[in-house]
């Protein structure tokens, strides 16, 4: 019996630990670290065929300023220290342990049940991950369901000098995990903030032209090498080794070459980059309606920025911030307009699903600053608050915050010219195949990755004489 109640305690501390695994890694992907982004991605699928990334971006994923999946971790921290001591105790103490944590899984399952609730009815949509944290509660919880009896006899252990110790440690572990949690989150956002620093790109470096070198003279090539005809290479062909085994060599160096580049993090961001820039070169520009779109900097300048975006979404939020920084040190090459594109199906029928419901009342917000002439500071308003399912009310308030005339914001919301402005841009958008927030287009070609945007805009300036960034 007592061999029995051991194992069911080593399950339910696996089951907890995979709990810890899977909560660390949605923390991670929620604080935008690129490996669990892409992990999320390769179990979700991407945003736009799973609701990972969906949940992730609502404003349901942050509870008091800490993200839900940092509670989750810090819960199953907390109990995997709780079993890790029972298996060390001695067996009275040990089901008094595992009654306890029956307890806390329980209540931990009821709080499972109202996030699934909001997924369902709030979000709409399904985070497979954080579903796969509710079956392991379950499971544990199944596993050390037999103990529950024990649980109330806490009170008794605590009498005995294990009881003691193991309480004692409890608290002080629990105490540890929670500041654990605390710290990687610190840690998570600043790493986050110097990613922001970055985010748009570097310009390139500036190399100067190789001198031309004279050619040596030698001696004439064989007189093979001069026929034209079935023996001679077609131009990029792979170079032919010896024979016996040339072409296996070739093919053995390029897949240690493609090795190494996918093991060096530098290099195969390097490989992306160049890829993305040869694919926004090849890319034939499409034609934008700029008329009465509100821009920041100067009209003149030589590369034209268009951004699709959305007010309730988190990327755009941080691509904000860093645009907002980005084109006062320009020195005049670049000019952003804003164009709205909210992920919210009120406005954008052609969404499945709403993602940011609201966000069509920030966007017609927005048209309507524009109207003012007070579209920055609206803009800036917005993106410095984080608002759940904003209505007029919350519209009207944040205009009001922003200097603009609240009562005047209020009246606008519900003309007819100004749903018909946002529908135009949602339109355009729509026509464009844009599927995701923040989306540019740089010079009427779309951008394939963000923190090319810098690059590209100095490439982009040179070909209008201006020199290299930086100089």
């Amino acid at each position: 019996m007592r061999s029995t109640a051991g194992f069911r305690v080593v399950a339910a501390l696996c089951l907890c630990l995979a709990g810890a695994a899977v909560s660390g890694w949605l923390l991670a992907q929620h604080h935008g670290e690129p490996r669990a982004v892409s992990a999320v991605n390769q179990a979700c699928g991407d945003g736009r065929t799973s609701g990972c990334e969906d949940v992730a971006r609502s404003a349901w994923s942050s509870f008091a300023g800490l993200p839900v999946a940092a509670y989750g971790l810090g819960f199953y921290l907390s109990l995997c220290l709780l079993l890790g001591l029972g298996l060390v105790s001695p067996p009275e103490l040990r089901e008094t342990l595992a009654g306890v944590g029956v307890l806390a899984l329980a209540l931990g399952l009821l709080v499972d049940l109202g996030l699934l609730g909001v997924q369902a009815f709030a979000i709409h949509a399904y985070c497979r991950l954080c579903i796969l944290t509710y079956l392991l509660s379950g499971a544990a919880l199944l596993a050390l369901l037999p103990a529950w009896r024990a649980a109330p006899s806490l009170g008794l252990a605590a009498r005995s000098p294990e009881g003691r110790v193991a309480i004692a440690g409890l608290v002080l572990g629990g105490v540890a995990a929670v500041g654990a949690v605390l710290a990687a989150d610190v840690a998570l956002v600043s790493r986050a903030a110097r990613r922001q620093a970055t985010l748009l790109g570097v310009p390139a470096p500036v190399t100067p032209p190789a001198p031309a070198k004279e050619p040596s003279p030698g001696p004439a090539p064989p007189a093979s090498t001069l026929v034209s005809g079935a023996s001679a290479a077609p131009a990029g062909a792979a170079p032919a080794g010896p024979a016996g085994g040339g072409d296996a060599k070739y093919w053995r160096e390029r897949a240690e070459k493609l090795q190494a580049t996918i093991d060096d993090p530098r290099k195969l961001e390097g490989y992306f980059s160049e890829k993305a820039q040869r694919e926004f070169d090849t890319t034939a520009p499409v034609s934008i309606d700029l008329s009465n779109t509100p821009a920041r900097g100067q009209a003149t300048a030589p590369v034209r920025v268009v951004e699709f975006s959305d007010f309730m979404c988190p990327f755009c939020r941080n691509l904000a911030g860093a645009l907002t920084q980005f084109v006062p040190q320009a020195g005049g090459r670049v000019v952003v307009y804003f164009k709205n594109f909210p992920l919210d199906n009120v406005c954008n029928p052609k969404l499945p699903r709403a993602t940011h419901p609201g966000s069509c009342n920030l966007a017609m917000g927005a048209i309507c600053a524009n109207y003012q002439g007070k579209f920055e500071a609206y803009h800036d308003r917005v993106f410095q608050n984080e608002v759940t399912n904003p209505q007029p009310a919350d519209v009207v308030r944040l205009a009001g915050e922003a200097g603009l005339n609240a009562a005047a914001v209020e009246g606008c919301l519900n003309d007819p010219k100004t749903k018909a402005d946002l529908a135009a841009q949602i339109a355009e958008g729509n026509r464009l195949e844009v599927n995701a927030t923040p989306t540019l287009y740089i010079n009427g070609k779309k951008l394939p990755r963000i923190n090319d945007f810098v690059p590209v805009v100095d490439k982009e300036a040179r070909k209008k004489g201006f020199p290299p960034l930086g100089q």
